[in-house]
């Protein structure tokens, strides 16, 4: 167990360690126990147990009577809440499988938490959730991962994400990101050869999540699953009546005052999808993702 000293870069160290709690109820989506939290934290059970109180006390944690502790009712307040209450909705796990059949691929539901992409909901089938991608995973945030979810941030965190990718391809995503918020969806191509990428990443994930001390190259792994894509479809090309590859399919879950609390993909990593089938898909997942915001509306 670690001493929490502090790292020398942590101009406030208590704030982190708070900072820190946080995020890991939000990423878990489920209710951990002290220890639980202090194992994964590396910190002493003192030191949780502190933290735990005083955001209880906030309502930024509720104690469950097993003594677990999942984020609570004060977080609403600043829009930390979403991806703890979402991840265990019945009602969101049931529009979720539903979209999986009638898409016959896989579907989930991802969260902006820090710098990372997690999956808060995920829904098996083929495509979308290769081995590894389950309830938690974080992936780096990196174009063009999470793009309606950025399409919908602040500019200043819009900048961030560009920065992050290719800057040879800076000014097509800036084009996606305003097409997300004009179209409010985004359907992108698949890569060439990108089935068999995709097979052997998630051979290699299966491989290392036996592995507990290579989470770190997990994790640089997992972010390799967005080179899948190739640009995001044109709506021009969308609409052609020409066949057309398709990876994956996103749209953002809006709240009220335009913010995106999450973003719902599918996967259908199709080499021809035709236009009916396009449009199918876009239709399907356009629904939910309204759906699941009356869901997070009256949930939150």
């Amino acid at each position: 167990m670690g001493s929490d000293s502090a790292r020398p870069h942590d101009d406030s160290p208590p704030t982190s360690r708070v900072i820190a709690v946080v995020e890991l109820l939000a990423a878990r989506g489920t209710a951990l126990s002290a220890a639980e939290i202090a194992h994964s934290l590396d910190l002493s059970r003192s030191t949780v147990g502190a933290i735990l109180a005083t955001l209880d006390r906030h309502g930024w944690t509720r104690r469950q009577p097993d003594l677990a502790y999942r984020l609570g009712p004060g977080l609403s307040r600043v829009g930390l809440l979403a991806p703890a209450i979402l991840a265990e909705s019945a009602a969101v796990g049931e529009e979720l499988e539903r979209l999986a059949a009638r898409a016959g691929c896989g579907a989930a539901l991802t969260a902006l938490i820090g710098d990372e992409l997690t999956f808060v909901a995920v829904v098996g089938g083929h495509g979308l959730i290769p081995a590894g991608i389950e309830n938690g995973t974080r992936i780096p945030l990196l174009p063009p991962a999470g793009a309606t979810l950025v399409a919908h941030a602040p500019a200043a965190a819009q900048n961030r994400w560009l920065d992050r990718g290719d800057p040879d391809r800076r000014a097509e995503f800036r084009d996606v990101l305003a097409t997300i918020r004009t179209a409010g969806y985004c359907a992108w191509s698949l890569r060439p050869g990108a089935l068999n990428a995709l097979r052997v990443l998630s051979d290699v994930v299966d491989h290392l999540a036996e592995r507990p001390a290579t989470d770190e190259l997990r994790g640089r792994v997992l972010s390799l699953l967005g080179d899948v894509s190739g640009s995001a479809h044109t709506e021009d090309a969308l609409n052609s009546p020409a066949a057309l590859s398709l990876g994956y399919l996103s749209a953002p879950v809006l709240a009220p005052a335009g913010r995106a609390l999450f973003e719902i993909q599918i996967g259908p990593l199709c080499t021809e999808a035709t236009l009916p089938q396009r449009r199918r898909y876009i239709d399907e997942l356009l629904a939910t993702a309204r759906r699941v915001e009356h869901i997070a509306a009256a949930e939150m």
